[in-house]
């Protein structure tokens, strides 16, 4: 995320004018602010470089940064209020809908997640990540009709797209074929030195379902230290130890699991078999 931010902090070049040396100051400063991993005052920087040139052409941008910001160290409701007054006269409109659906999802407003969604679609009809995260919000509402529909717009559109590959590992996880969607996963994961830990993670659960649980155990092990506040991460790997005969372990990691927000009647049955 953190170069993310910095690829479009330099996407224009800032004019030179009374107020805009100070203002290209503060932009530059909250690159490296965010260099820095200084996340709060690199939105406090934006704050004011648009404060002092309200009228500045590259403010859509640096409200779209600064929404990213926000959202990362948790202001989600100011997150959205930047991201859709970023929305006016933005050179990349794609972008601000795909960063505004994603944090609305996080905030569990889906419904408005899925207008963005659609709006990208409307906009920009060869977006297959658009279809994908749509196909998604149809799935959470048991609409398995819709979401492969999107599925098959995005295959149709590009079948090596990353987003196309995704949607087809999850039909297979919809049809319980997890030998289908674990080859999927595994040519992501070769194909990329730095691979998505979700991937990793994803991977994971197909062999667990597979029983191959030294498989499973491997890749868990990879992204560790990267999903110590996934519950699911624990959910796996609670089963994983369930099958190597450890009870006592595997109870730490469905309790460590409920404790980060696991839902209570998914968890009850595997608690269970630890006792």
């Amino acid at each position: 995320m953190r170069q993310t931010l910095q690829f479009l902090l330099f996407l224009f070049l800032l004019p030179v004018t009374l107020h805009a040396q100070r203002y290209e100051e503060l932009v530059e400063q909250t690159a490296a602010l965010i260099e820095e991993n200084d996340l709060e005052t690199a939105a406090q920087m934006l704050q004011k470089a648009m404060s002092l040139d309200p009228a500045n052409e590259n403010n859509p941008m640096l409200l779209l940064n600064l929404g990213i910001l926000q959202r990362q160290i948790g202001l989600l409701d100011d997150a959205y209020i930047s991201f859709t007054a970023s929305m006016g006269n933005n050179p990349m409109p794609a972008l601000v809908l795909h960063n505004r659906a994603s944090l609305l999802c996080e905030m569990e407003r889906f419904d408005e997640a899925m207008e963005d969604y659609s709006r990208i679609i409307q906009l920009f009809p060869n977006d297959v990540e658009a279809y994908y995260r749509r196909g998604l919000l149809f799935l959470e509402q048991h609409d398995r009709e819709k979401a492969e529909a999107d599925f098959i717009k995005s295959e149709q559109i590009d079948p090596n797209n990353l987003f196309t590959k995704l949607s087809k590992a999850l039909v297979y996880k919809l049809d319980d074929d997890w030998e289908g969607a674990e080859k999927v996963y595994t040519s992501l994961i070769n194909s990329d030195k730095q691979a998505d830990p979700s991937f990793f993670l994803n991977r994971a659960e197909c062999y667990v379902n597979t029983g191959q649980i030294f498989k499973a155990s491997a890749d868990l092990r990879v992204i560790e230290n990267k999903q110590l506040h996934n519950p699911y991460f624990f959910i796996l790997r609670g089963r994983v130890r369930l099958e190597q005969f450890d009870k006592v372990a595997a109870r730490a990691d469905f309790k460590k699991a409920g404790e980060l927000g696991y839902d209570a009647t998914l968890l009850d049955p595997w608690l269970k078999k630890t006792e």
